[in-house]
Order: C-alpha cells, then structure tokens, then sequence
C-alpha cells in the first residue's frame, strides 16, 4: 500500500506550546506537493494504457510488469541506503537527487522504442521514487512539535489522499490539452504520439521541484538531546535495526505481508481498471481521468471519514489493538467489493464499484501508519520504514503481473482481463485479513519492546 506519514499517536517532542514558523508549513506543502507529483507517471501509464501497449506491441503481462515489477525493482535495492542517507546528510540534497533522477527517467519514458527500453527507464522511476517517502517520514518531526507535529500529520495524509484524485482528472485533461492543442508545437513534437508527449510534460515540473527543495530550511538530522545537553540515547545504547526485528519477527512478518497482500489486492485493480473501462467499455481518456479522479476523490473523503469515527467508536473496545483490527476489517470489506467489480457492465457500475472498494483501501491507508509507527522505536524509524515499505512495494508490484499472466492466459474470453483482476485482488485481500488478525497476537508486545528501546 502506498503510506503516508507518521502516526500522531507518537510522543510528542518538545513543548507542546511550541509554534513551528511558517517556513515549517511551506516545507510540509512542498513534501505533500511531491508526493502528488511522482504520483502522475502511474496515471500516464494507465490513461495512456492501450495506445502505449498498442504502439510498443505489449502484451498484457508486459504491460504488467511496467506497471509493477519494474518500479519495484530498484526501489527495492535503493530505497535502504537512500534512508540510509538521509539520516547522515543533508535530506534537501538528498531528497532533490531523488526528485531530479525521477524526472529524467519519466522523460525517458518517452523516448522508449520498445519494452525493454520502458522497463528500464520505468525501473529508474521507482528507484528515484524510492526515497520521498522514508525522508519525509523523518522530516516532518523535525520541522514540528508536540500538537503541531500531529496536526501537521494528518494534514499530510488528508490531503495527500483528498488530492489524489484531482491529480488524476488533470492527468487526463492534461492529455487531451496535448490533443488539442497539438498544433502549437514545434514541427519536431507535433508528429508524436500522445503517450510520449504526456511522459515529457509529466518530466518538465522538475526543473521547478528541484531548486524549491534545496531552498527549504530542513537539513541533516540532529540527535536527540536531553535537558542538560546529553544525548537521549548513548551511542552504545542505540537500538539497531537486525536485532530489533529477529527478536519480533513474528509481529513483523505478519504485519508486512499483510500489508503487502494489502498493496498487491489494490494495485491489481488499480493498474487495470482503466484498461478494462478502455478495452470493454469503449471509455476515453478524458472520460475515463474523470470518473476515475471523481471516484478516487470521494472514496478518499468517505475512507477518512470512517477511520476517523469508526476508529474513536472502537478505541475503548479495542483498547491498543485497534489499529491491527481495523486493518483486518478494512481488508475483508474492500475484498469484497473488490470481487463485486466483476458484475459491472456500465462505466457507471464499474466506477461506483471501484469506488466502494477504495473507500476501505484508504480506511486502512489511515491506520497504517499509526500502527507502524507504533511498533518502532524512533532511533530505527526511518530504516525500519524503508524496509517495510520496499517489501511493500515488491510485494505490491507483482499484482499487475499476475493479473496480466492470467489475463493472457484466458484470452479467448472476452472477460478474461476482469476475471483475473477481480480473482487476484480478492484472493489477496481475504489473505491479508487473516494475516493481519495473526499479527495481533503479537502486536501488544511488540509496541512495548519499541517504547522500552526509546528509553534514555
């Protein structure tokens, strides 16, 4: 699953009267503004999906593999030692690296000639992905306190989520805009196709995000000091990060390929959703960014809404294990729903279905962090982290191969590409559920052995 930030549930640093400047919120609006950014070459890929397959001669499972596996791919290698990085040097020129990389390789996107020259630059893409999300994580601390710190939290999560979908309705305009306006090109550029426009216009913002990153007033990490100038935690004390997880594998497993089947449940319909409304519903791009921008928008607001009351309705019941038992809930729910796409017939059934289905997905996006955040100690956070989120991400990524596999498979069916999205993404999220009830059993423990390793 694509996360977030942060739990608020952590302690707060610092007073809690403390008021971060200004500059600390213009820092958060660049990081939520970056997240939203290296959200549009997904969007290219799936709006874009049958003229780019069509164009490069790509099967189902290759288109797959591009949607999945080849992001993952390198994200997996990089993503530690970028964290790794993070924690020594500078996070502006660190993070800006990553952004810089991310919008070279999504150029080259559009300069592929066939599926070997888009798996690699796709590859570059989610290697250059690979560290936003751990160096915001260890930011957003830094740059807040006590209340404001949790206050700054959600804010990143709300509206990272609510956002989400406007980005992909401009991703769609953006596409028809290339149409439209085509002819005011240069002669070189107006003989492209579609798609590779759309992977250069995707690129150009970089040449913007890159020198904003490096103007903001965040730099490398500072240690932790108590009243009288000493470090919170000796150097010889430090928890690190092998121990920590063998001693609580069982927790860890079951937590990380929970969520992992968790992000495999969602990209198996994401990546071929638009595909399907293409292919067997006739849709266009531009209609098809709409309904799915609306669709994601609302699924977002009703999805926040719910973790919100339903997690405070069930806190006394539940007491500390309630994080792992909503993600167990939101899990069966957007499972079924996600089995009940298989019924839609109508671009209106299918996007309404979809719909239902990501209103849990990003229920359970809510919570995930504060479970995370939960079960590690803040000396490891932003490297435990990174390696959750790269498992998250490989296992993630594999769903759209296996859809597309499948989808080959079952050719001479005309619904063979929607009975194999639905079938996988179900089986995954049922999966999940019971996983993440498994991890419960340990869960408790494994939070109190995370605040023990924080102690001076």
């Amino acid at each position: 699953m694509a996360v977030s930030t942060e739990a608020a549930a952590l302690p707060p640093q610092g007073a809690a009267a403390e008021r971060a400047p200004v500059s600390a919120w213009i820092s958060l609006l660049v990081l939520v503004a970056l997240g939203l950014y290296t959200y549009m070459d997904r969007q290219i890929f799936g709006l874009q999906a049958e003229p780019l397959r069509k164009a490069l001669g790509l099967s189902d499972l290759q288109f797959g593999l591009l949607q999945g596996l080849s992001v993952a791919l390198f994200a997996a290698v990089v993503g530690y030692p970028i964290a790794w990085l993070s924690d020594r040097f500078d996070r502006r020129k660190v993070l800006a690296g990553c952004i810089a990389v991310w919008s070279l390789a999504v150029g080259a996107c559009g300069l592929a000639d066939d599926f070997n020259q888009l798996f690699l630059a796709s590859s570059l893409v989610g290697a250059a992905e690979a560290g936003l999300l751990p160096i915001a994580y260890a930011l957003i601390p830094e740059l807040f306190r006590g209340g404001q710190r949790q206050l700054a939290n959600s804010l990143f999560i709300v509206t990272g989520r609510l956002v989400v979908g406007l980005i992909i309705a401009m991703c769609g305009w953006m596409i028809h805009a290339i149409d439209l306006w085509r002819h005011l090109l240069p002669d070189v550029l107006q003989a492209l196709p579609t798609w590779r426009l759309a992977f250069f216009a995707t690129a150009l913002p970089g040449i913007v995000f890159v020198p904003m990153i490096l103007l903001l007033p965040i730099g490398k990490r500072k240690s932790t000091v108590l009243a009288d100038g000493t470090p919170a935690v000796a150097p010889a004390d430090k928890p690190t990060v092998w121990p920590f997880l063998r001693s609580q594998r069982f927790t860890f497993f079951t937590f990380m390929l929970s969520v992992g089947l968790l992000v495999f449940g969602f990209g198996a319909t994401g990546a071929f959703i638009p595909a399907v409304a293409m292919r067997q519903m006739g849709m266009s791009s531009l209609e098809l960014g709409n309904a799915m921008g609306i669709a994601t928008f609302v699924s977002a607001g009703v999805g926040l809404l719910i973790a919100n009351v339903g997690m405070k309705w069930l806190a006394p019941k539940l007491g500390p294990l309630l994080p792992v038992r909503v993600l167990a809930f939101a899990a069966v729910a957007s499972g079924v729903f996600a089995a009940s796409l298989y019924l839609a017939k109508t671009p209106v059934q299918l996007f309404t279905l979809m719909a239902l289905h990501h209103t849990f997905l990003m229920a359970g996006t809510m919570v995930f962090p504060t479970a995370l955040q939960e079960m590690t100690p803040q000396p490891l956070r932003a490297r435990l982290i990174s390696l959750i989120i790269m498992f998250n991400m490989v296992l993630g990524s594999l769903s759209p191969a296996v859809v597309g596999a499948i989808s080959d498979a079952l050719k001479p069916r005309p619904d063979g590409l929607i009975l194999a999205m639905t079938a996988t993404s179900t089986t995954a999220l049922l999966i999940s559920a019971m996983l993440m009830l498994l991890c419960g059993r340990g869960f408790v423990q494994t939070t109190r052995v995370a605040r023990a390793a924080e102690a001076p």
